[in-house]
Order: structure tokens, then C-alpha cells, then sequence
């Protein structure tokens, strides 16, 4: 289910003030360079992207759904919000040519969950279409503020209509992790970074009295 193929056909652009917020990144060793995803910037010194793509260079925390923070340092950070249901939305990410490309569609009211990650962690829909490649790239609202960020595609044939039919009909079923989840994730990272602050504090030591040898005459 995750962006392994092809649901639509995402259009090519070439250059566009909001949209080329989002950015390339690559695996590192063993792989260096062979495998690649999209990402963009969550504030001044990480950035974000899918879990999904192995051998990320500079990862500092992952989260328990399909989302990993990395250090990256950007001039520029997008807006974030929660997304509203059925308002439009443009799926930005890199094919696997490494262009540029957006798939537009609308948010959908749906919630799904993924295998493998935690049945606490809902994903969002949209019925834009998406490639591989883009996964961990951004999605944008209209109004040019981030949404979310691309996880998977759900494949029409392998939807159950008797247990979702909100997802019937649909032309296609684009899954994205919404700002609300991934924000869920960096608060947790913050809690790590606190909790591992205070085991690592040093502790007093009470009724300690320095003595100082004093030089013989």
C-alpha cells in the first residue's frame, strides 16, 4: 500500500514560489545516493519526510506512524494546519525521474489506518494523484499552507465496500499524514529530548567541603 506505483498522473512544473518548497533527499550508506524520497521543512532546523524510505542520512527521531524528523537548516518554513474536508489540495513531491510534480484533488472526511504502524495513528485521504517518489512530500491547501505530507496509495480493487463504503467510488485513494499526527510526533520527540535531559542532569553533592593543600614554608 505504500507509494510503490502509480495512481493518476501527476503534472510536471517547473518552477513555482510555494510548491518548490518541497526538496529532494537521498539514502545514505549502504546505499548511498540509490534511493530517494521528497520532503519539506518543518521549522528552522528539521525537516520532514516518510519512515518508509530506508537509509535517511541525518534522522533524529521516528515516529510511531510513517514519519521521521531530520536535521536540515532552512532559510525559509512553511505555514502548517489541520486540512478541512473538501477543500482542495496538491499532492508536491518527485517522481522517480527526480522532476518535479504535483497531483491536485480534494481532502476527503475518511480516516484509514496502515499495516504496520500503530492502530493509535490515522491516516487522511485525498483523491489527488500521486507517484512514486513523493512519498514524505509535502501536501498543500490552497491558500499555500502544508497539510500534510504523502504516505501510500490504496488501491481501489483492494478496498472492502462492505467495511468502507465512504471509500467506494472514489476515483482514486491517496493517503497522507495529517499535521495534527505528525505534530503528535514532534511533541513526543520534544518529551524524549526532556526526559533524557533530566537522567542526564548532574546531581549535588550536599556537605561536600573542598580542602586546599596549603604549600609548606
Amino acid at each position: 500500500m505504500l507509494l510503490s506505483g502509480c495512481n493518476g498522473v501527476p503534472t510536471s512544473y517547473l518552477s513555482d514560489p510555494v510548491y518548490s518548497q518541497a526538496f529532494l533527499v537521498t539514502s545514505g550508506p549502504p546505499l548511498p545516493m540509490l534511493l530517494m524520497a521528497s520532503a519539506i521543512q518543518w521549522n528552522e532546523d528539521y525537516a520532514v519526510t516518510a519512515k518508509h524510505t530506508p537509509f535517511l542520512r541525518h534522522v533524529v527521531h521516528e515516529g510511531l506512524g510513517d514519519v521521521v524528523f531530520f536535521k536540515h537548516k532552512a532559510a525559509k518554513v512553511p505555514l502548517w494546519r489541520q486540512y478541512v474536508p473538501g477543500e482542495g489540495v496538491t499532492a508536491v513531491g518527485f517522481n522517480s525521474l527526480m522532476m518535479p510534480v504535483q497531483g491536485k484533488g480534494h481532502a476527503l472526511p475518511s480516516l484509514v489506518r496502515l499495516e504496520g504502524t500503530p492502530g493509535s495513528v490515522f491516516y487522511s485521504v485525498h483523491d489527488g494523484p500521486v507517484v512514486k517518489g513523493m512519498s514524505g512530500g509535502p501536501v498543500f491547501a490552497d491558500d499555500g499552507t502544508v497539510v500534510g505530507i504523502n504516505i501510500a496509495i490504496i488501491p481501489k480493487g483492494e478496498i472492502d465496500a462492505s467495511k468502507r463504503p465512504d471509500l467506494i467510488g472514489k476515483a482514486r485513494i491517496s493517503v497522507f499524514m495529517s499535521f495534527s499526527e505528525i505534530d503528535k510526533e514532534w511533541r513526543r520527540y520534544q518529551f524524549q529530548l526532556a526526559q533524557k535531559a533530566k537522567t542526564a542532569a548532574p546531581v549535588a553533592i550536599k556537605g561536600y567541603v573542598a580542602v586546599v593543600a596549603k604549600p609548606k614554608p
